[in-house]
Order: C-alpha cells, then structure tokens, then sequence
C-alpha cells in the first residue's frame, strides 16, 4: 500500500498527474470484510475480466495502443493481472505472490503500455471490482469496500511506477553511452555498469552481466557485470564451453532458459564458477553473427522467468546490440581519424630523420599511442646472411628480447610474416606452432599483431606488437599498422640510400684529398725546375719553347687541382654569416693573379668599373670566384691572344639590390643549346668549348651561388654567339 504523496516517485507521464493517491488505512475491525472481498474478488475472476475487457473496449484510447492484440491475447493478460493482483493483496508478505505481479507488469512493458494505459486499466479495473462487491457482499460499508479496492489497485499502480522508472533507467543507461547522444553523455563502460544495475534491479534478479564474444578464441569476456552477490570483475574471460547455457544460445543464436527444473539441474547453469537455479542466455547479434551475450541469472525466485521476461530481455538485448554497434563504429572511426593524424605526424618526423635507430623508435612510440601494447618489437633482416635481428623493443622483456640476434630469417613469426608478405593477428602465441621461444621469456598466452615492413626489393623487417588477455587486435588494428609499416618502409630505405651516398660521398672526398694533395707534391717541385731552367741564359731557343710548354701544363694541372679544393669547400657548406668584401679588390687580384701564369701572358684583360666603394655580400671564396672565372675563360681556344673585358653595374630586382658583374670573351662562341650546361658539371659542358675547365666554371657558379646570387651565360651581340660570349655574374650589393 502506498504511504503519503510525498513518498510517490516523480510522475514519469503527464497521466499521472491527475491521479491523487492519498493515504488510506483500515481499521481493524474492517479486516473481516477485506478477507470476504477478496474471496468474492477470486471467485469472480472470470465475470470480472470479462466486465473488464467490455469497459476497455469502449475506450478509444485503449484501443488504439492494442489496436492488433486479439480479444483473446487481451482477455489472457487481463486475467493474469487480476489473478497475481489479487493473490498480491490477499497475501502481502509473500514473495511468490509479489514476484508473478512484478512479471506481469514486465510482461505489460513488453508490449509497450506506459504508465498511462496501465492508470488507465487499473481505473476501469476500479470500477468493475467495486460493482462486482457491492453486488455480491451488499451488507459491506461501501466506504469499506471503496477504500480495500483502493489499496488493491493502489498496489498495482505502485509496482508500475517502480518498475517503469527502473524500466526506464536501463534504457536511459544505454541512451546516454551513445556517442553524441546529449550534452550527459556517460562513456560505455559506464553506461554499461548503470544499464547492468538497472536491469539488476528491474528483474529483481541476483546476476546480471554482458559479455563480448570473441568467434574464433569461443570466450566471452566480461564487458560489464553487477550482483547481489559476488560479480565478475570487467575483462573477465570465460571459455564459452564452460558455460553450457552461452554455448547452446550462441549455437542456435536465440535466447536460452533454465528453470530450475531437475531435468536440467548441474547442466546449464554455471557462470565460471557462479551456478544459478534459473537463468536466461540472450545472444546479442551484429549481422547475423553473436557478437555478445547478455546473462541474467538468480538463485532466489519463487517462480520460474516467464516467456514474457525471456521476450522482454531479447527487446533489451537488441538495443544492447545496437548500442554495443554503434560504439564500435564510433570508436572505429575515432581510431582511423587519429590514426590519420598520426601518420601525417609520423611521416613529417621520419622525413625530417635519416638514422635507422631513430626511426625505428619515432614508429614505435607513434605506433603505441593508436595502436596500446604491452610489448614491442622491431626486427630487421640481413639477407646476405639470412638472419634477423631486433633493433628496438619494448615492454618487461625488451633485454631479453634485444639479446635473441643473430636468429634464422625463416623461423618463428617473423619468418612466417617475411614469407607471406602479409600482416598476421595471432590470437595465441603460446599454442600456435609458427612461434619461437626467445630464451629468458616465460611461455605465457600472448596476442600477437605481426607486420612486414615492405621493401622495394625484399622484407626490411617485421614490427610485431603484443597484448596481454582478453584484449586482442582488430582488423582496424592491422590496417593501421601496415600504414605505419609502409612509412617505415619508406624513411628506412631513404636512411639506407643516404648511408651508401654518405660512403660514396667520403670515399670520394678521401680519394679526391689524397689525388689532390699528392699532385701538389709533385708538381710543385717540377715548377720550381722549370723556373731554375729558365734562370739560365746558356740555353736552345728549341729547348726553352718546349720548358715553356710544358710548364703551361703543369701549371694547369696545379690549377685544376685549386678548382677540385674550390669544388670541395663548396659541398662542405659554410654556416658564417655573409660580410662586406671589396668587388674591385678582388677583380683586379684575380686580374693580377693571370698575368703572373704563363696563359696570363697570352691573355688582355680590360678592367672597368664605377668609381667609387663597391662592395658585395661574400666571404673569403670571392677571390677563389673570379681566379677560377678568368684562368677558366682565359684559355685559348685557338692560336692567338684571348681578351677578356670586365664591368660592372648596380642593378635592382625584386628589390633587391645587386652589382651586374659581366666578364666578356669576343673570342669564344658558345651555341644557344650549351648555354645552359656550360656552367654546369655534365656531359654536355664536357667539350673543348671550355678549355677542358669546365670544372672552374662550375666553382665560379658554385660561388655566386653561394652568396644568394645568380650566373648565366649571353651574347655580346644578342642573336648571334659567334660574336662572343658574356658571363654574368649578379652579386647581392652590401649596404
């Protein structure tokens, strides 16, 4: 019976509203007549439904919420109502009697009744209960008879608000873990513990618990779980053949039940090691495939859990489902856009990186924070001896791990992985047959995300992640990794191509310091000889033409060999700022310079600049710019005198301020189509067009280059190059 107003939970619809329940008592001497009426009430049952289906049926709004229930479904529920109704008032205290109410008014949830039709009922029930005894007890006090029905229906009433507010929570808990769903929105772990409480309470029941169905492990791992008594913790794994009741509902994917029947007892009915006199085992169905169970289990009921309950869970079980769904698809779409994210991240780092060891641990640490594990493992394979070794690792075994080297190429996982070219998920290390045991590990169940880090040629190596159980890896999982993998694949072999141009590259530089130097050594002597014959006037006229010949070419040599140490000094880069140097200081000291070799002799330059500072932003390699330009230019192409011609101009482009240097050869054609490669060391510029000096020329540029200007080859005489040629130098000018 219900207490004051105060005590009535917050109406759940605006029906309620409008029905006071005030506080009735009866006093002692009217329980004599309560007795007589409710043994009038059960002997009636059947004229009672009746009358009460004839009242329903006249009420439009009755019939149009069980617009498709037949006369005799509705006629079934009504005497099932009325009989727990008044066997629930008839004995108060019993449990039996209260828990087939609260299983018929599920039953009435079921088939969607709110709160609303069920006042609606109960009122029509009202009335025809209290014809029924003013016309078969007429000595009873009506006021008697009125307020023992009052407390009658008002127990039934009082179950319906109870039940359809926890009725009500278990769906609200499910609503409110779906992603995007209001402004609460609670996390899946946590609505699935509210949704588990609810339901709890809702089936006044002692166990109720979800699980996740993992297809080819056949376990059920514990999502979230709540009990009078003792619960599964979350994570919990089950052996679906541990739990025959999951295994006969997850084969036939319906809904299984047990009844404490002795048919079935110590058959379907243990939980791990929790064991239950009744239970129902849902299938919760994601395209046509189990992927969960929902488990409602109890030790306490009277009655068994009647077709209705078991309906009313499969209705719950499917928006489970559908909840369990669309938090996957959600969190798969999270997972793929931070994986996105991180690639980009990862792809700028590994550009950014040319050392193997940083890029195996730049993937690793970007690889875990989409992808958690409890370990981590980088292998690489040395094909010329076929083995693999680890290069980076994580996780408690990581030393033990770092200390397996030197292993075949084709054993273990990572083997398999190298041959098949594919990613693997291995869903337990321990049991399949392909793995190895690393010494110093403890054999122990392991999942396992294998993947091959693809070369153009042959497998660089295989990134494996692992997790401890129940969590496993997902095909998204595998997706995401084989992208990292390719962007490993991708910076390792650029890390291994700038190693060998790296090699090459000192090789050369070693070769070139050592060719170099070691001419030095002999030509300076040769030229020191030379310049001892020519001291002496006793000699042939003959004799001195060909010392003079051939100390031209020594002197080349050396020259040639200034350019080598000119082309060096550029590869090397410079990291001091740019300074003040003196254009007309350096013209003419690289002017002086030619005159004092023998070519100099053979060659006329005419020096004209402007009057006056002109400066140039350079450092000490201006010299080195314009010695290399007139000895390089400077050379004949045929017999006779060469003349070069010197100017400059200030300029402005971009506004950018520049001093025009040109260096002009009337002598020397160069065709339109080798304009452009002459300045530069290739195959095209390697002609008698330069002398054989081409290399001088390509340290002129070198230079010019250097300090953020520009060279280029013209015509004296535009359109026509067998007028000769000018070498154009723009200079950034120093303010």
């Amino acid at each position: 019976m219900l207490g004051s107003q105060s005590d009535v939970r917050t109406p759940l619809t605006p029906e309620l509203e409008e029905i006071p329940i005030p506080e009735r008592t009866l006093s002692t001497s009217s329980q004599n007549d309560i007795k007589a009426i409710l043994e009038v009430l059960k002997a009636n049952t059947g004229r009672i439904v009746d009358g009460w289906a004839a009242a329903a049926s006249k009420s439009a709004y009755l019939k149009g919420i069980e617009l498709n229930v037949s006369d005799e479904i509705r006629v079934d529920r009504m005497s099932k109502f009325l009989t727990a109704l008044v066997d629930s008032a008839s004995t108060p205290d019993d449990k039996k009697a209260k828990q087939t109410l609260n299983a018929v008014i599920r039953g009435e949830h079921l088939r969607s009744s709110g709160l609303g039709a069920t006042v609606k009922k109960v009122t029509l029930l009202r009335d025809v209960l209290l014809y029924v005894v003013e016309h078969d007890l007429p000595s009873i006090n009506r006021v008697t008879a009125k307020m023992a029905l009052d407390a009658v229906i008002d127990r039934s009433v009082e179950s319906t608000v109870v039940l359809l507010d926890e009725h009500n929570d278990m769906r609200s808990a499910l609503v409110k873990c779906l992603p995007g769903s209001s402004s609460s929105q609670t996390s899946l772990d946590q609505g699935l513990s509210r949704f588990c409480r609810s339901a709890l309470d809702y089936f006044d029941t002692e166990f109720v618990t979800v699980f996740r169905h993992n297809q080819k492990l056949q376990d059920l791992v514990c999502l979230a779980s709540s009990a009078k008594g003792v619960a599964l913790t979350k994570d919990t794994s089950l052996l679906v053949s541990s739990f025959p009741l999951a295994e006969e509902a997850i084969l036939q994917k319906k809904s299984r039940l047990v009844n404490g029947d002795a048919s079935s007892a110590g058959k379907k009915k243990s939980v791990g090691r929790l064991k239950f006199e009744n239970a129902i085992a849902s299938p919760l169905m994601r395209d046509g495939e189990v992927c969960g169970l929902l488990v409602i289990g109890d030790n306490s009921r009277t009655i068994p859990f009647t077709a209705d309950e078991v309906a009313l869970v499969e209705e719950i079980g499917s928006q489970l489902s559908w909840v369990l769904e669309s938090s996957a698809i959600y969190s798969q779409m999270q997972l793929r856009t931070r994986g996105q994210k991180l690639l980009i991240d990862t792809a700028a780092a590994l550009q950014q990186e040319i050392e193997s060891g940083e890029i195996y641990r730049i993937v690793a640490t970007k690889l875990a924070e989409i992808i958690p594990c409890d370990e981590f493992a980088f292998y690489v394979f040395d094909w010329s001896r076929r083995v693999a070794n680890p290069v980076y690792a994580i996780g408690p075994y990581a030393a033990e791990i770092m200390a397996d080297r030197d292993f075949s190429a084709d054993v273990g996982f990572v083997g398999y992985v190298s041959k098949t070219r594919r990613a693997e998920i291995i869903l337990d290390t321990e049991a399949d047959p392909r793995g190895e045991v690393i010494p110093g590990t403890p054999k122990s169940t392991t999942r396992m995300l294998a993947v091959p880090v693809l070369g153009q040629k042959d497998v660089i190596g295989v990134i494996e992640l692992l997790r401890y159980p129940p969590a496993v890896f997902s095909q998204d999982d595998l997706e995401i990794a084989t992208m990292f993998a390719n962007h490993a694949s991708v910076a390792l072999e650029n890390a291994k191509l700038l190693g060998e141009l790296r090699n090459a590259r000192d090789q050369i530089e070693m070769h070139m310091d050592l060719l170099t130097h070691d001419i030095a050594n002999y030509t300076t002597p040769i030229m020191a000889y030379f310049d001892a014959l020519r001291s002496r006037s006793d000699l042939d006229e003959q004799i001195t033409g060909v010392i003079e010949k051939t100390a031209k070419q020594v002197e080349n040599v050396n020259k040639l060999v200034e350019m080598v140490r000119t082309m060096s000094r550029l590869r090397e880069g410079s990291t001091a700022p740019l300074r003040s140097m003196d254009l007309r200081k350096a013209v003419k000291g690289a002017a002086n310079n030619l005159q004092s070799h023998v070519i100099g002799k053979q060659v006329d330059i005419e020096v004209s600049l402007p009057q006056g500072p002109i400066m140039v932003k350079g450092d000490e390699m201006l010299a080195d710019l314009f010695n290399n330009l007139f000895y390089s230019i400077g050379l004949p192409e045929k017999e006779g005198r060469t003349k070069l011609i010197v100017t400059a101009e200030p300029r402005t482009e971009r506004k950018i301020e520049f001093w025009w240097v040109k260096v002009s050869q009337p002598s020397r054609a160069i065709p339109n189509n080798l304009k452009g490669v002459v300045l530069r060391m290739s195959k095209a510029s390697k002609s008698e067009l330069t002398g054989g000096f081409g290399i001088g020329l390509a340290a002129a540029r070198g230079v010019v280059e250097r300090f953020g200007g520009n060279m280029w080859v013209s015509d004296i005489m535009p359109g026509d190059y067998t007028k000769g040629c000018v070498f154009n130098l723009m200079l950034p000018r120093y303010r």
